[in-house]
């Protein structure tokens, strides 16, 4: 029984001998005429049923009470479950957000510095380009290099990717081009010079010009000093015993944008 149920009870036995006692009192002041002991009955039976009713309505209050003390009660477990959870959700919040924080200055840390070391490198090999029948070896080297540290970047980027639950980034197109050998380039330039200028400049010039899509005009007494300082003299033409490569045919003007890889597929 609930500890409201005994006061309730107090309070209705008061209430009944009150009432007992109110009849009683009743029945001992004088009136006019006597009364008979018969007379008093329906007054007390009125009485002792009022007080039972009494006694009921309480009853019925103390249950109403007690339920909503339930419903209460059980809302308070309901709450406190939720706030559990709650706590627990944010906990695994900050866990996630510590680990892509963590992730992301770990990309950005290399992605910087990989691009400094990237800028740096062809500003300093600018003049080594340059450098005739050399030069294509170096930019075979460097565009090598640029490769290789192109796919590191883009495994770095799916690790946060990952670690931030994203879809992946394709890195096939990236980390699958090969660089031709030197010879390769070198045998490009001697068949067709001005293809390979306009293909470098199309490339180059997909967002802005940067590139003249013209060659400069070539001064011969530039390139005679440049040869002359690289070998020490002119070429000999006797020398050369091989058969001169055709000319390739010469470029549409504007020169056609470049082909470039199609998108991963989402």
């Amino acid at each position: 029984m609930s500890p409201l149920r005994p006061v309730f009870t107090s309070r209705a036995l008061l209430l009944v001998g009150a009432l007992c006692g109110a009849g009683g009192a009743a029945a001992q002041t004088p009136e006019p005429a006597p009364t008979s002991a018969s007379a008093s009955a329906p007054a007390l039976a009125e009485n002792l049923a009022n007080a039972r009713a009494a006694v009921v309505a309480l009853d019925e209050r103390h249950a109403e009470l007690e339920a909503a003390n339930r419903e209460l009660a059980e809302k308070l477990r309901e709450m406190d479950k939720a706030n559990k959870e709650l706590a627990a959700s944010v906990a695994r919040l900050k866990q996630t957000l510590s680990a892509n924080q963590a992730a992301t200055r770990k990309f950005s840390g290399n992605l910087s510095r990989r691009i400094y070391r990237n800028v740096s490198r062809h500003v300093a090999g600018m003049p080594a380009v340059a450098i005739p029948y050399v030069g294509a070896g170096v930019t075979a080297a460097m565009t090598g290099l640029d490769i290789r540290e192109g796919c590191e970047a883009l495994r770095e980027l799916n690790e946060m990717n990952r670690a931030m639950q994203l879809e992946p980034e394709n890195e096939a197109p990236v980390c699958a081009m090969q660089v031709g050998p030197r010879e390769e380039i070198i045998n490009k330039v001697l068949a067709n010079w001005r293809t390979a200028y306009a293909v470098a400049a199309a490339w180059t010039n997909q967002q802005e010009i940067w590139l003249a899509p013209d060659p400069v005009p070539v001064e011969p007494a530039r390139a005679i000093e440049l040869w002359a300082a690289v070998f020490g003299g002119l070429p000999n033409p006797s020398a050369r015993t091989a058969t001169p490569a055709p000319r390739g045919p010469t470029p549409p003007i504007p020169p056609l944008a470049p082909l470039l890889p199609n998108p991963p597929a989402r």
